[in-house]
């Protein structure tokens, strides 16, 4: 239909144009950076490693927000757009010599554990290397159905706890990362947010570092 076209080719141009009227530096709250991501988005393998990078290199915090809602609501192409973003991650990550194992799409539900256990370890600063673990695995060291168990390993290895419940709290708390995406004009995975700028954190690290040149330089 002509309005989905219009919504899919205006959504991103608007979103950009908007995240960039900023407030004078002196007027904001602290720079963090903010990552929404899925973990059954392959982009993830490419844009979790650069960014954890990136935040240690510049001393910034990276708040992870995982998502089990993401994308425009009855997009005709959501298919299309899985199949696509396999072969284009795998594309992304043959430039620094890694390689996807899994060529398959993985819907929300099969991840919804991964999101909940990140979700609950939000706290702990280990999280992002216990994140970046996990899609490592998942995407570049494994093939078909989730096995938990690996996970869990993963899990009590780097946060040193066992994995918690998937309670309702949980829950809750990932429907609330994905209002929070949305009420700041964005819907997709892997987003990153710096300052009140929207990149797609696969195709634009080099621009966040930059940004995050810029940004850090007019501080000191």
């Amino acid at each position: 239909m002509l309005r989905d076209r219009v919504q899919r080719s205006l959504a991103p141009r608007t979103v950009v144009a908007l995240s960039r009227l900023r407030l004078p530096r002196w007027l904001r709250r602290p720079l963090r950076l903010e990552l929404y991501f899925a973990f059954d988005d392959p982009y993830v393998a490419v844009a979790l490693p650069g960014l954890l990078s990136l935040a240690l290199e510049h001393g910034l915090p990276l708040d992870l927000y995982p998502l089990l809602e993401r994308g425009i609501a009855g997009d005709p192409a959501a298919r299309q757009r899985q199949l696509y973003s396999i072969v284009d991650a795998d594309r992304l990550l043959l430039r620094g010599g890694r390689q996807l194992s899994r060529r398959q799409p993985l819907a929300a539900t099969d991840c919804a554990f991964l999101a909940a256990w990140t979700e609950a370890a939000r706290r702990n600063p280990e999280v992002g290397s216990f994140a970046a673990a996990v899609v490592e695995a998942l995407w570049l060291n494994s093939t078909g159905p989730l096995q938990r168990e690996t996970y869990a390993e993963l899990h009590r290895g780097i946060l040193h706890c066992e994995p918690p419940a998937e309670t309702e709290q949980l829950q809750a708390a990932l429907s609330a990362n994905s209002r929070r995406l949305r009420s700041r004009g964005h819907w997709e995975s892997p987003a990153l947010r710096v300052d009140g700028e929207w990149f797609f954190a696969h195709e634009r690290l080099a621009q966040i570092a930059e940004r995050l040149d810029e940004l850090l330089g007019a501080v000191r």
